[in-house]
């Protein structure tokens, strides 16, 4: 690992991905975490950029499904955050959110996600039942050895415009490489690839 890997491991030795429950079956083994624009690639459709207001389940190979979260970015609340090459752009910011697979790196915010996805799916039209989500753990030494070069940090919530969401800029220095990582909080660490099995699988409320 660079210098910066290291040091942020060495500050999170562990981050959390929160999946919905159907998307945690037998084939998550083979199949491995994927980016929502990968999942939607394999369901043959595409990442056209608009806003998710619901849940949306995904068939894919081999009896595998997905279960797509609402993303909570329409355009009248993301559109103001924007700058650099998304200004007025609010579909490639969600397309870029989209080609990564994000973890939490502190369990306050896990949980208050975790709770705040079981609130979604009790009101949802297209989920069905409010099933708590799963909950990965990994070692984010190992994670970074392999993919590293892929690996970038957030020191907000960059797919929400809920609450200090809606005050923040977005632009293409949101997400900085984990290799230029000296110190400070981090949100959230983002990867932009598919990646392997988990090391460490936890269900429901740690």
């Amino acid at each position: 690992m660079n210098a910066g890997a290291t040091r942020f491991a060495a500050r999170y030795p562990i981050v959390w991905h929160v999946i919905e429950a159907e998307g945690a079956g037998p084939w998550l083994a083979t199949m491995g975490l994927l980016p929502a624009a990968e999942l939607l690639r394999r369901a043959g459709m595409t990442t056209d950029g608009r806003n998710r207001d619901d849940f949306r389940r995904l068939s894919l190979d081999n009896g595998a499904v997905a279960l797509l979260r609402p993303q909570r970015m329409p355009d009248a609340a993301l559109t103001p955050t924007l700058g650099g090459r998304f200004r007025g752009r609010p579909d490639a910011w969600r397309q870029l959110i989209d080609a990564h697979v994000f973890f939490w790196t502190d369990p306050g915010r896990r949980d208050r996600f975790l709770e705040a996805c079981t609130r979604l799916r009790a009101t949802s039209r297209s989920a069905g039942a409010a099933i708590r989500p799963v909950i990965l753990a990994f070692d984010t030494a190992a994670l970074l050895s392999r993919h590293g070069e892929a690996a970038f940090l957030t020191r907000f919530n960059a797919g929400s415009t809920l609450r200090g969401g809606s005050r923040v800029r977005r632009d293409e220095a949101t997400l900085v490489p984990v290799s230029r990582y000296r110190s400070g909080s981090v949100a959230e660490l983002a990867l932009r690839c598919a990646l392997g099995c988990p090391v460490e699988t936890a269900t429901g409320q740690p």
